[in-house]
């Protein structure tokens, strides 16, 4: 991250997740986000959704706690990264640090139907949302709703999940994806007919931490909402400030290639 008002580079940690066959494969872009956005990266590892994460072990889950909590620095959770659950035996503390939970077994996450999905940007607004559209779309993106935010954390960005698209989805949940379905139904799971927070923000320690779970392919990069908000939360979570404005298009810079964020190629 460049430009007059960062002055040097931002220290932050980014977890973009683990490659999965879904995510890294010959016809997916996925493979390439890593290299677009991350700084560094460390990411749960298991190659399904149905595989158990075998987690980085205690001595790096106290020094990355550290890192936020007392060194004062950000931490990035980005896509399926913030999905945790307590099978795989990670310290509750990370969910703290996130501010939330978000587990197919305890606090009913799962991807919406597949489609075209309507965000809203939460009002009043933060700094890392200030001049993005009210209501904007996304398409073919995972919409990860069953989220369950922590007292302290402050939600950007939601998106209404409503019973009906379940209901009249071809075929919900696909099968690479563990949902547990409650007895009493779709209709019964944590979250349903609500709206349901899509990106967040949450102070931990002397540190930050922000949370975005869009971002599953390029069609979500590629919207100026989206490569507007990013970079601020990433600048937040660095320095608890937001200078950035957004991609600049005038003059010679409007024949530049995405992403075009600081006018260069």
């Amino acid at each position: 991250m460049t430009g007059d008002t960062v002055a040097s580079k931002l220290q932050i940690l980014i977890l973009s997740g683990h490659m999965t066959r879904e995510h890294d494969n010959e016809f997916r872009s996925f493979r390439l986000h890593n290299q677009w956005l991350t700084t560094l990266v460390v990411f749960e590892g298991r190659d399904g959704y149905h595989d158990k994460a075998e987690g980085v072990g205690a001595e790096t889950d106290a020094a990355l706690l550290k890192f936020v909590h007392d060194d004062g620095k950000g931490i990035i959770w980005f896509h399926g990264s913030a999905a945790q659950e307590d099978s795989w035996g990670y310290p509750e503390e990370y969910n703290v640090m996130r501010g939330s939970k978000l587990s197919a077994w305890e606090t009913g996450l799962r991807p919406r139907p597949w489609g075209e999905a309507q965000l809203d940007t939460v009002e009043p607004r933060h700094p890392i949302t200030e001049g993005i559209s009210a209501r904007w779309t996304v398409t073919g993106d995972d919409i990860l709703t069953g989220v369950e935010i922590y007292e302290g954390a402050r939600v950007l960005l939601t998106t209404y999940d409503d019973l009906e698209s379940y209901e009249n989805a071809p075929i919900w949940p696909m099968p690479h994806y563990p949902v547990d379905i409650p007895a009493e139904g779709i209709a019964a799971l944590p979250g349903m007919n609500t709206d349901q927070p899509i990106a967040w923000i949450n102070e931990y320690g002397a540190g930050r931490s922000f949370t975005i779970t869009i971002g599953h392919d390029i069609d979500t990069f590629r919207r100026i909402e989206f490569i507007r908000m990013f970079p601020r939360g990433v600048e937040w979570a660095a320095t608890g400030s937001v200078t950035l404005r957004g991609p600049d298009r005038r003059g010679d810079r409007r024949i530049n290639p995405w992403p075009y964020y600081n006018g260069e190629g």
